[in-house]
């Protein structure tokens, strides 16, 4: 089973134990059909059932069981939310899950420069950081005019130009 983070808990919301979300994908409809999730973080993953899910503006709230007081909801902050990757949210056209990203080649004129290590999200837009072949690490925003076209199954992206690896 493929497992794919869909969102990050942002902090604690009211004084029963719910959790405010961030979802990944920006959209939360898919969150509805949830009963339970992995609770990912550097230190530690864990599986929680869901008790209660509400929609809150533009986000979610969610009720995790045995997560009673602001304490306990807010002790979860920061942890990623992980499902098997049929109960994220669907993609359209042109749009990727950053876990289906990471590790590809990035290529200028047919020839490998480097490898995505990770995805970041900077002021203006997400970042591909890039370890490339010499070793040093750059930042390459994630935007029609620098990144062309994407491979999944060839695991490669294209970069458009070469000046902006510094």
């Amino acid at each position: 089973m493929e497992l794919i983070a869909i969102g990050k808990i942002r902090t604690s919301h009211g004084v029963k134990g719910f959790v405010k979300i961030i979802s990944f994908s920006g959209e939360t409809e898919h969150y509805l059909s949830l009963e339970k999730v992995i609770l990912r973080s550097d230190r530690q993953e864990r599986d929680y059932e869901i008790e209660e899910i509400k929609p809150l503006g533009d986000s979610i709230i969610i009720k995790f069981a045995g997560i009673d007081t602001p304490e306990k909801a807010k002790s979860l902050a920061g942890m990623e939310i992980v499902v098997p990757r049929e109960n994220a949210a669907a993609l359209e056209e042109g749009e990727f899950y950053h876990a289906d990203l990471v590790q590809c080649s990035m290529a200028y004129e047919n020839e490998v420069i480097g490898r995505v290590e990770s995805i970041i999200e900077g002021g203006g837009g997400e970042l591909f950081e890039v370890k490339l072949s010499s070793g040093d690490i750059v930042l390459i925003p994630f935007r029609d005019e620098f990144i062309g076209d994407i491979s999944i199954g060839e695991r490669l992206i294209e970069l458009k130009e070469k000046w902006i690896l510094g």
